[in-house]
């Protein structure tokens, strides 16, 4: 796949945590699992229209050493930009590396 040599960047992986209060209302927010070093690529950006609003997206794939908690529904912090995990890229047999493609959306608000 990749040489270590290229995960150059750092990047802080967060875990969804739902708290359930006692008056049925629910709060979800982000705990900090791990500061890693990846790689990551731009794809081709989209747009539609939300709310009368041109909203935009940017894929990005996200390339680590393997791990076996991260999944979708994370989020991932770069540089001040708050990523959301949409897929997890299976690995063949003992890749040391994994690739994970996430999106940054413009106006995100960081909520779900």
């Amino acid at each position: 796949m990749r040489a270590a040599g290229t995960l150059s960047e750092p990047l802080l992986l967060l875990r969804p945590d739902i708290h359930h209060a006692t008056d049925g209302s629910t709060t979800k927010s982000y705990a900090q699992v791990a500061l890693v070093w990846g790689q990551v690529r731009p794809s081709t950006g989209t747009e539609s229209m939300a709310a009368g609003r041109i909203a935009s997206t940017y894929p990005l794939t996200i390339t680590i050493r393997r791990r076996t908690d991260v999944a979708e529904g994370w989020r991932i912090e770069r540089d001040g930009q708050s990523l959301r995990v949409r897929a997890v890229i299976p690995h063949a047999g003992q890749d040391p590396f994994m690739q994970i493609l996430c999106e940054h959306e413009e106006g995100d608000d960081g909520g779900t």
